[in-house]
């Protein structure tokens, strides 16, 4: 078995279903240098429901940006992904790749400083569970907030 490193994503976001979740989103690549793996780094991620009945999925693209705008009324952030897409993943497809997702504690509220991680709830939720009424084709955020270069040996997943 051959040693191989995959970059990982560590994120946060808002579900429709009113609660904030952390998510780990495994790259769908492995390379064989952690040097290699970076370059995932640069990804995009978002949730979509796309047509077809899969139900939700995390949709990888090859990049992404943001840009504040002040037009002299309101000051915001304007994002997107970019590029093609390197990966899709339902919820089982995530959850066999190694992804998983945690509920942020509901009891901390909304005014909260994330600073343990026993902030954070384990869940056995689905991506359907989480976003009930999500929008065909609306793509929601995820907040590339860490990462982490994993050691695989092909052949674990």
């Amino acid at each position: 078995m051959q040693k191989r490193y995959q970059y990982c994503m560590s994120g946060m976001f808002a579900a429709t279903d009113q609660n904030h979740y952390e998510i780990n989103i495994p790259s769908p690549h492995t390379y064989e240098t952690e040097e290699e793996a970076m370059a995932d780094g640069a990804f995009g991620y978002r949730f979509v429901l796309l047509p077809g009945g899969k139900g939700p999925q995390v949709v990888i693209f090859e990049g992404s940006g943001f840009r504040l705008v002040c037009d002299g009324k309101e000051n915001y952030i304007k994002d997107w992904v970019e590029g093609d897409i390197v990966g899709i993943y339902d919820f089982d497809e995530f959850t066999k790749a190694g992804g998983y997702i945690r509920l942020l504690n509901p009891e901390l509220g909304d005014d909260v400083c994330i600073i343990e991680d026993s902030d954070f709830l384990d869940t056995d939720k689905t991506f359907a569970d989480i976003f009930p009424n999500m929008e065909h084709l609306k793509l929601y955020y995820i907040d590339n907030l860490a990462y982490s270069i994993d050691e695989i040996t092909e052949g674990d997943k």
